[in-house]
């Protein structure tokens, strides 16, 4: 059998606890969220297969928790463990594995694609922020493409585009600032985001106008990203496009909201309404660049007032939606979802 090459970003995802938007502006704090994701990888793994990680949490650790014995370890990281760890990981293992496997996020992949892997890379999706397609849709699907691979199953290996927001300078600006980086292969199996379909501009105009002209007296949560920034803005709320915000009555309640701010202002027998918007380059509306949306508010506001904003021409490059919300139930939005396409227009997209 071929050999994995193996490592976690203990950092990535850690904003979720500690109320910042990403790992990029985040204090070093190791992160439960990108271990936990790392499990769920490798409890559908096979034990016997040889991997090659590195020493403590960026690898080590949960491979032996999940009772993986046939371990080389070819790199001890610092404490904390930064990008030049990931790099230099990236550097040795080159000539030792076949396939390379990572639970991270987009600051994660670039580090990943500036060290020039000569194997394919799948990446388990455990950040605040995933915009590139080198993400499998969840761990679950990362471990099917990692085993057909490795076992020389049914797969193809093509490109994947490497993207990463500028924290920085969407904080400072309040503009959606996204960089593609270049591509690096990974696996695909069935159905697989399509790397070329990246986010562009679309008339968002008609699409806006109708669910604020639609609102009512429920407490809305506006979602991450340009179009529902472009909405807060027309409503004259100024909001950064990593924010979650919530509003009732045009008012501005809590901005950049996190999980535990749900309780604080949203009444427990209040009508929710979630806004959001689908990311053009993977479809994907929910648990990408949005966890603060978790799964207990997603069930408060039900599947019917989940709002899809996504005009016309952007809809024409996304063939499904797909979320990645831990905890929602399976089948939970159905085959299919409505979403949103210009001033009282609709369309049912499936849900991959």
């Amino acid at each position: 059998m071929k050999t994995l090459g193996f490592m976690v970003n203990p950092i990535s995802g850690s904003g979720i606890y500690t109320r910042f938007n990403g790992s990029d502006t985040n204090p070093l704090t190791r992160s439960t969220y990108s271990s936990g994701r790392a499990s769920k990888f490798l409890d559908l793994m096979d034990r016997d297969i040889h991997v090659v990680t590195a020493a403590g949490d960026m690898g080590e650790k949960v491979l032996r928790g999940e009772g993986f014995g046939n371990i080389d370890i070819i790199y001890t990281p610092a404490e904390p463990s930064t990008g030049l760890d990931t790099r230099k990981f990236v550097e040795i293992s080159k000539g030792k594995i076949d396939l390379l496997v990572f639970a991270g996020g987009d600051g994660t992949s670039r580090d990943i694609f500036e060290s020039k892997p000569d194997v394919p890379v799948i990446g388990i999706p455990a950040g605040m922020k995933m915009y590139g397609s080198i993400y499998a849709e969840n761990p679950e699907d990362a471990a099917i493409r990692a085993t057909a691979f490795l076992t020389d199953q049914m797969c193809t290996t093509g490109d994947a585009v490497v993207e990463d927001s500028n924290e920085e300078i969407m904080l400072k600006t309040g503009q959606f600032s996204l960089k593609k980086y270049g591509t690096m292969k990974t696996v695909f199996v069935d159905n697989h985001i399509d790397p070329k379909s990246i986010d562009g501009t679309w008339d968002t105009s008609s699409v806006i106008d109708y669910v604020i002209d639609t609102m009512d007296n429920s407490y809305y949560i506006i979602g991450t990203g340009g179009t529902c920034k472009e909405l807060m803005e027309k409503m004259g709320i100024p909001s950064s496009p990593f924010n979650i915000d919530i509003i009732k009555d045009g008012v501005l309640l809590k901005e950049n909201a996190f999980p535990e701010d749900y309780g604080k202002y949203i009444g427990n027998d209040a009508d929710v309404k979630i806004v959001v918007s689908p990311y053009a380059g993977s479809g994907f509306f929910l648990g990408r660049g949005n966890r603060q949306i978790t799964a207990d508010i997603i069930m408060k506001a039900g599947k019917n007032n989940i709002l899809i904003m996504c005009p016309q021409e952007k809809i024409r490059n996304i063939s499904s939606l797909r979320y990645d919300v831990d905890g929602l139930p399976d089948h939970f939005f159905g085959k299919y979802i409505r979403v949103i396409t210009g001033y009282d227009r609709f369309q049912m997209l499936p849900i991959s």
